[in-house]
């Protein structure tokens, strides 16, 4: 498939995504996987909305259902599910989640943050079962072998991380080569601004908090530079996710007020879409979170957000700058939102 493709994108532009949600709820422990759970909720009303799935009352149907989805969207090659008195042993071919997994492991993060996985689980939880992750088995093909326990929900706050998974073997890498079908990008991508959203105003500055990590992910694995000099840095942003298929093209202008961009063939435009019809003003792409986080570390936050269409792939977006002085991320706030939740 062409870098140009509308029907898929490289794995590493959802990857950088995932790892800046994971890194971003790090220091909430359990808690922090409780949140990336929401976003399996999130991507599964965004898979029904857009017609990607059928519904079902029967949870068994449901899960192929998911599955068989990921599997078609390129995120694995193969997924087997067998039940045995009270235990699930799923088998991943083809998991793109290793590379990620090993690198959030060995960065002591175990938080579980593979779409597939917190789609399935909310299927779970929505009829009443907890799954806690036994042990995971890694084949010398690559293949996974996780074995789950299913029990009964008592309290959807108990979270149980699985311990440290030996991924010695496991090379992590990432190359535009590696895709993923659009229609699991934008699920995701949903999810993650729905997951969120009950966080209130902490939600965007969560968000924005993940753009750290997306930064963090692209020095660490492509050697991008950000200069202090924000017209810099945004322009190598935008050249990095241009050539990487979220748009065909992504343009720029800044000032000392604002910046305006302009996306040509926008890949995260559907979601925009839908985000903008739940009358959801908070903002999940890549490229716009890496943008703000940068912006903000040279001393500028963003007040308002205008979007503006062109058509269904085209848009513009003008982010009005102010300097830096209450919106500041709170990590003690979530934590008690995280609370009463």
């Amino acid at each position: 498939m062409s870098a140009k493709s509308t029907d898929s994108i490289p794995l590493l532009v959802l990857d950088c995504v995932l790892y800046g949600s994971a890194k971003a709820v790090e220091y909430l422990g359990l808690r922090g996987e409780r949140l990336l759970y929401r976003v399996g909720d999130g991507i599964l009303d965004y898979c029904l909305r857009a017609g990607y799935i059928q519904p079902s009352k029967d949870m068994q149907q449901t899960l192929g259902i998911v599955t068989n989805f990921f599997i078609e969207n390129g995120y694995a090659s193969g997924v087997d599910i067998k039940e045995d008195t009270g235990n699930v042993t799923l088998t991943f071919r083809g998991w793109r989640y290793l590379s990620l997994m090993k690198k959030l492991n060995e960065e002591h993060c175990q938080l579980l943050a593979c779409p597939l996985c917190v789609a399935e689980i909310a299927i779970f939880q929505a009829n009443g079962l907890d799954t806690q992750v036994i042990s995971d088995n890694i084949l010398a093909d690559g293949t996974v072998v996780r074995s789950v326990r299913i029990t009964p929900l008592t309290n959807p706050d108990d979270v149980t991380l699985p311990g440290a998974t030996d991924l010695s073997k496991v090379k992590a890498e990432w190359t535009p080569a590696v895709r993923v079908g659009l229609p699991a990008f934008e699920a995701v991508e949903y999810g993650l601004a729905q997951g969120f959203g009950y966080l209130g105003a902490q939600a965007q500055l969560l968000l924005d908090n993940i753009g750290a990590g997306i930064i963090e992910f692209l020095q660490d694995e492509f050697q991008i530079s950000f200069p202090k000099d924000p017209s810099k840095t945004i322009e190598n942003l935008a050249s990095f996710f241009a050539a990487n298929g979220l748009a065909d093209e992504i343009t720029f202008q800044i000032s000392a007020s604002d910046v305006k961009i302009s996306f040509q063939e926008y890949r995260y435009a559907p979601v925009l879409k839908r985000l903008l019809e739940n009358q959801s003003s908070l903002i999940s792409c890549p490229c716009t979170l890496a943008i703000r986080t940068c912006l903000r570390q040279r001393g500028f936050a963003v007040g308002s957000m205008q979007w503006a269409f062109a058509d269904e792939r085209n848009l513009s977006l003008r982010m009005q700058l102010r300097r830096v002085a209450d919106q500041q991320f709170d990590e003690e706030k979530v934590s008690r939102l995280m609370e009463s939740s």
